[in-house]
């Protein structure tokens, strides 16, 4: 079981449920044309959030990912990260959440990015901004195909 949190640019400031749901799920179809392991095609806030982010969470693909060897070696077990244009969606073990959530809070202010927690329905803004969405989770078409593209 994972526990998954999407950092996004600021710049996407959502006023309702259903612009950002109707955004999520069209970004989530991870459809574009582009290489999900390279944050270089993200924003510039993004790519900071995730060169900071991979020192202390690995990822477990893409050029910074650890050697077969050093897996599971860290503080943290590593995170999947799926990397778009204006978002970075990352899924931890469960059993880092509690730890990780703030690490991921406190460099998406420094980094001047907003943090979407799946689990708790918010997308909170650097600026203190919070757009409650009032569904409990996304789709259940949208997990199938998160799962079906990470191989879960």
């Amino acid at each position: 079981m994972s526990y998954d949190l999407m950092v996004l640019d600021k710049h996407k400031r959502f006023t309702s449920e259903n612009e950002f749901l109707e955004w999520y799920n069209a970004v989530t179809e991870w459809a574009e044309d582009i290489d999900y392991n390279d944050y270089r095609h993200a924003t510039p806030n993004l790519q900071k959030w995730f060169l900071a982010m991979k020192d202390i969470v690995p990822p477990l693909n893409g050029e910074f990912a650890p050697s077969d060897e050093i897996l599971g070696n860290g503080k943290f077990q590593e995170g999947d990260y799926c990397i778009a244009e204006d978002c970075i969606y990352v899924g931890f073990a469960w059993s880092d959440a509690k730890e990780v959530h703030p690490i991921v809070a406190d460099l998406a202010k420094k980094h001047d990015v907003a943090l979407f927690d799946i689990s708790s329905n918010k997308v909170v803004y650097p600026d203190g901004f919070v757009l409650n969405l009032l569904d409990e989770e996304p789709s259940p078409s949208f997990w199938k195909k998160f799962r079906a593209f990470f191989h879960l």
